[in-house]
């Protein structure tokens, strides 16, 4: 036996090859599927690494932990957000990606037997990698009843007694919500009371439309119990580069240092000092118009989903727009009517988790032009 037997390929992945597949039988099929970024990322960045590359002494082997620069800047970065002093040095690990850190947390934490707490509405990898290490999952119903926040109070006092991690994530993928302070800090406090570690993915801290997202690190002694992922794939349009950092206790981030030590051999210097510059000098200038791009999109793609009865609002955050499906369709029956009828494919909500049932996300990552036909498309459906 595989420990991977006990978890299917990874979910995009197979949606990947569906599309492929109508797409070799000659369908135009336009994709609001996965969440990767067409859009150029900021020339000033490829400028900046374009220099950085030609520089002979970049081409060896980066820190295990990430470049100094590169943290920080992380830590600057976190400073200006949300006011918190962090020490580069102990408190901050640049990471291959958050799927990278957060799957080597996961795993550096969970033996088996042991419980993780994970939304039934979640990023796969956290409940993948718990059940790879042979842990269990105790899913937190998400729904529309709970406005997508899981209810913390109603997880029993015996599964967490057996918890060790707490996955949350705002804004959050797939529902685009954000969770209010007060949400954090009762989290928070169920940390506290049951020394949980909380592994906060904040995947998505730049896009929002609404208030600007909380970090966990605002609250007082919160590094004994937090640890919380940053990403630039999302920021810079820089998926493909494979860039993020995780702050948290030097204790907390000690498992996750020892994974990455006999795991890789970090990411390519160039790569890290142009982010560390970016995180410095562009986020600010870029996050703009990032939120004004997606903003225009959602609200354009919204009011064709709407032609079509589904219920899509404006999200809180991120580039998802999370819809319920029209009455008389499940989700994966709306998924096939838009496909087969208009050649446009969005997630149906199950796919996520059966609490996803009767929902859809379309991810916004597409061309204006390409956005522009699917609403044409979409308007032409009875």
């Amino acid at each position: 036996m595989l420990r991977t037997d006990c978890v299917s390929e990874y979910l995009f992945a197979r949606i990947d090859q569906k599309l492929k597949g109508l797409r070799a039988a000659g369908i135009d099929v336009i994709s609001f599927g996965v969440g990767d970024p067409v859009s150029p990322p900021p020339q000033p960045l490829l400028d900046r690494l374009a220099t950085l590359v030609q520089h002979p002494d970049l081409h060896n082997y980066s820190p295990y932990e990430g470049t100094a620069e590169f943290r920080a800047a992380g830590c600057n970065y976190l400073s200006r957000r949300y006011g918190v002093a962090l020490d580069p040095e102990t408190q901050a690990v640049g990471l291959i990606g958050s799927k990278e850190g957060i799957a080597n947390l996961f795993m550096a934490y969970t033996r088996a037997g042991s419980l993780n707490l994970v939304p039934s509405l979640a990023y796969p990898i956290p409940a993948t990698m718990t059940r790879i290490a042979e842990g269990e999952v105790y899913s937190m119903p998400v729904n529309a009843g709970n406005g997508f926040l899981p209810d913390l109070e109603q997880i029993p006092s015996e599964i967490l007694e057996k918890s060790r991690l707490l996955y949350l994530n705002y804004p959050n993928n797939p529902t685009g919500v954000g969770a209010p302070k007060e949400y954090l800090e009762k989290a928070l406090n169920l940390a506290r009371r049951h020394d949980l570690l909380i592994v906060h993915d904040c995947a998505y801290e730049e896009i929002y439309f609404k208030e600007r997202p909380h970090s966990f690190l605002e609250f007082e002694g919160a590094l004994e119990h937090v640890v919380e992922f940053h990403s630039l794939s999302k920021m810079f349009n820089i998926t493909g580069w494979r860039l993020a950092f995780v702050a948290g206790s030097a204790r907390n981030l000690a498992p996750l240092k020892i994974m990455k030590t006999n795991t890789d051999s970090g990411q390519f210097k160039p790569l890290q000092l142009a982010a560390a510059w970016a995180l410095s000098d562009l986020v600010d200038e870029f996050g703009v118009h990032q939120r004004e791009t997606y903003r225009r999109r959602m609200s354009a793609l919204s009011a064709a989903l709407v032609h079509t009865g589904a219920h899509a609002e404006l999200s809180d955050g991120t580039f998802f727009l999370w819809g319920r499906v029209p009455d008389g369709f499940n989700s994966t029956s709306y998924t096939e009517h838009l496909l087969d009828r208009a050649g446009v494919f969005v997630t149906p909500g199950v796919l996520f988790g059966a609490d996803g049932e009767g929902f859809f996300r379309a991810s916004l990552t597409v061309s204006d032009e390409r956005l522009d036909q699917a609403c044409e498309r979409l308007a032409k459906l009875k």
